[in-house]
Order: C-alpha cells, then sequence, then structure tokens
C-alpha cells in the first residue's frame, strides 16, 4: 500500500513538474519587447443646446475619421493565461468638427498605457482579451490657439485617461492581431452659458476610437 502511494505521489509529481514546465515556456515564448501598428476609426462627437423662454434648440452630430498610428512596449506573461502590458502609442487622424464639416484640424494623439490579458486557452495561437486603460495628450493647432482665447464660459482640455479594451488572437505566440477601442473619458471643448434669459451648450468631444492593431513580440 505505501509502495501504491509512492509512486502515485511520483506521478503526480513528475505531472505538476511537466505541467509548470510547459507554461513556462509558454509564459516565456509570449512575453517581451512588440512594437505594432494601428488603423481604425476615431469618432467625433457634438452638441449644441439653445434654451430661452419660448423655444430650446438642439443638435447632435457624429462623424468619423480615419485614424492610423503605432504602439511600442513590453508585455510579461506570468502563465500561459494571464499578462501585462505597458506600451505607448501615437496616432494621427485628420479630425472634422461634426458641426461644422467643412473644417478640420490635425490631432497627434501620444499614450501611456497598462493592460490586462487574458488568454482563453494555453496553446501557441489562442483568442483572448484585453482591458486597461491610460493617459493621453492630444497635440492640435486648433486646441491651443482655443485655450488662448477661451472665455471664462470655455474649457478646452486635450489630455485625459482613457479606456482600453478589446478581444485579441495570438499566432505562433508572437504575432498578435487585436479589435478594440479607446475611450477618451474627457471633453475636448465644452461651452456653458447662461442667464436670466437663455442658456447655450456645447460640447466636442472623441468619445471612442475603434481600430485593428497587429503587433510582433520579439
Amino acid at each position: 500500500m505505501l509502495i501504491t502511494l509512492q509512486k502515485a505521489l511520483a506521478t503526480a509529481g513528475m505531472i505538476l513538474a511537466m505541467t509548470n514546465s510547459a507554461f513556462a515556456d509558454n509564459r516565456s515564448d509570449k512575453s517581451g519587447i512588440f512594437i505594432g501598428a494601428e488603423l481604425g476609426g476615431s469618432i467625433g462627437y457634438s452638441l449644441a443646446k439653445n434654451k430661452d423662454p419660448d423655444s430650446m434648440e438642439s443638435e447632435t452630430k457624429i462623424l468619423t475619421n480615419l485614424q492610423y498610428g503605432a504602439r511600442i512596449g513590453y508585455q510579461q506573461y506570468f502563465n500561459a493565461y494571464n499578462g501585462l502590458r505597458l506600451y505607448g502609442t501615437f496616432n494621427y487622424t485628420n479630425f472634422t468638427y461634426p458641426l461644422n464639416d467643412s473644417a478640420s484640424t490635425d490631432l497627434f494623439k501620444y499614450g501611456a498605457n497598462i493592460d490586462y490579458l487574458l488568454n482563453f486557452s494555453d496553446s501557441e495561437s489562442p483568442w483572448g482579451l484585453f482591458i486597461g486603460g491610460g493617459y493621453q495628450w492630444v497635440q492640435s493647432k486648433d486646441f491651443s490657439n482655443m485655450k488662448k482665447n477661451a472665455s471664462e464660459y470655455e474649457k478646452v482640455a486635450s489630455n485625459g485617461f482613457v479606456i482600453n479594451a478589446g478581444f485579441s488572437k495570438i499566432i505562433d505566440n508572437h504575432s498578435r492581431l487585436e479589435l478594440g477601442v479607446k475611450v477618451p473619458l474627457y471633453n475636448y471643448y465644452t461651452y456653458d452659458f447662461s442667464d436670466a434669459s437663455e442658456s447655450t451648450k456645447i460640447r466636442l468631444r472623441n468619445p471612442v476610437d475603434i481600430y485593428v492593431a497587429y503587433s510582433y513580440s520579439f
């Protein structure tokens, strides 16, 4: 009986060691520095609302702008399923103002991000998802001029927090495809005016970026 128990424990130990070794190899294969590119659409949203004692007018408009960019960072897997990545992004879009689609501005977006990575299997080509957040800076000549000339009723913001989320497909441990969204949590432009006779509210924001991305880890 004792010999049988010893054999069973030895077998279990060998299986556990082999499993841990396989997971360690898989973890090592998926971890490393990565670079990649993105292509997608940047959504522009505007709201204009005016109210006086006799009437209320409101206009909302949404436009999609082509956006492309690049990313570089480091990802660390703790086992075959779970990992984290730290990375920087750069994106460019010619942003059309939704309430005045004859006017546009060049936006250069820089971001610092951290995401949680989850793979659905321990294979070399698993499906998965990611979720995380970051901070974004937007450079624009128009936004800079708007800040300089802003009245007491206006607020112009060119930086703020973002949420990242999406689905992924890893191919042979090193190539990674993603369908993702980035959700900025701030308005580009806010105008609020109110007195005894009327009130006016204007909002301009980029509620979401939708993209496909490819990256390669070394």
